[in-house]
């Protein structure tokens, strides 16, 4: 009895841990290593893990070369937001030069690699990475997401213009692409990114219709049950706005539309998952209070309050209960903010693929603070040369 309440407890105290702690666990004995490395602990350890905001940064081209890197990103706690600084945190490298984070489930992103069009999936908080095979679609948007039936994170492609070509989904437990065999939904163009809600991807798709004499885009959001691997249609609300976005808000879909590019925003979310659920507003933005459009939107779940990225102001921190906004600010003069995605810390991809360098973007680390260094240097000369100024004053004043 005490034994196992040991354990429990232990289990208990591991599962709540930094996954870069529960590393050097692994070594102080074999059964914490056995408990750490089984999948019931991982999952476990997913599932209670805190939701963090993982930025991503582009060098500026001018620095590329110095750099040695197109992109590096950070990771933040909700209430840590670089509103000020990135006092603390160090920035992390990507496997590779130049990538796109394409889907984020589990403490997994899945990476397209710019340079060559390789898929790999990528856990930062233990650096390890999984290439996958060659997607037997050229042209497709990608997305990531956890089916529950099955315990196994899949990997889907579908034509980007619903060219009649065939979608696949890929599985870990597998390793290897499938053809999807159920039917899809006629569309014309993918006009978002992939979103992940309860064993589903979302995606915003547009169809040509003629009204009265002109030929126009119908908007609905497609999705892909990772369970079943069949495909479904939802409607969108009203007005019928071209709609840019769909992202995940109050645990329900939501989509952001706009009446004109760069115009007025709203943030519908749908409140129910059945046939008669409903949209309501949560959020107005008019382009003379930011200047622009909401390009996409995140919710931050210890409050609700949401990061947005707008079109021509940045990444903005709109805090929902006294509605002001405050931007986010850049790493350094030679980057600047690039994306924005949700992250939990895992062991995910623990006994798969390869082992990514492990140290955070040394060179980039050792650039940064070499020009701390040279901002603290610079502030103390100015200090100085302002001491010696008010001495000489006081000299002649005597």
């Amino acid at each position: 009895m005490s034994d196992n309440l040991c354990e429990e407890l232990m289990v208990e105290i591991l599962t709540r841990l930094p996954p870069k702690s529960l590393l050097r666990f692994r070594s102080a004995s074999k059964s914490i290593c056995s408990c750490i490395d089984s999948h019931g602990f991982i999952r476990m350890h997913t599932s209670r893990s805190p939701q963090r905001l993982l930025l991503t940064h582009r060098i500026r081209r001018e620095h590329i070369k110095e750099y040695g890197v197109a992109s590096f990103c950070t990771l933040h706690a909700e209430d840590q937001l670089p509103l000020c600084g990135y006092k603390g945190i160090t920035p992390v490298k990507f496997p590779c030069r130049s990538v796109d984070i394409v889907g984020s489930c589990n403490g997994i992103l899945c990476l397209l690699h710019c340079e060559n069009g390789v898929l790999s999936l990528w856990n930062p908080s233990i650096m390890r990475q999984l290439t996958l095979p060659d997607c037997p679609l050229q042209r497709c948007t990608i997305g990531l997401g956890f089916d529950p039936i099955t315990d196994d994170n899949k990997v889907v492609s579908i034509p980007v213009n619903g060219s009649g070509e065939r979608s696949f989904v890929y599985a870990m437990k597998t390793g290897a692409w499938r053809p999807i065999a159920s039917s899809m939904p006629l569309y014309s163009i993918v006009k978002s990114r992939t979103s992940y809600l309860n064993g589903a991807l979302h995606w915003v798709v547009g169809h040509p219709f003629r009204n009265s004499e002109k030929i126009q885009l119908c908007y609905n959001i497609m999705t892909f049950d990772l369970s079943s691997h069949v495909f479904g249609m939802i409607a969108l609300p009203k007005p019928s706005w071209p709609i840019h976005q769909v992202t995940t808000i109050q645990g329900s879909v939501a989509v952001i539309s706009m009446e004109k590019v760069f115009d007025d925003s709203w943030i519908w979310v749908r409140r129910d998952a059945d046939a008669d659920a409903s949209w309501s507003v949560i959020f107005k933005s008019k382009t003379n209070q930011i200047q622009a459009g909401v390009r996409t939107v995140l919710e931050l779940t210890n409050n609700g309050d949401l990061l947005l990225d707008t079109y021509f102001q940045g990444l903005q921190f709109y805090n929902s209960k006294i509605r002001s906004r405050s931007s986010l600010v850049k790493f350094n003069d030679a980057s600047f903010l690039f994306d924005m995605d949700t992250y939990v810390e895992s062991l995910q991809l623990l006994h798969m693929g390869t082992a990514c360098e492990k140290e955070a973007c040394s060179k980039q680390t050792h650039l940064i603070k070499k020009e701390r260094k040279e901002a603290r240097e610079s502030k103390n000369r100015s200090r100085k040369q302002q001491d010696s100024e008010d001495d000489s004053k006081t000299r002649k004043r005597l």
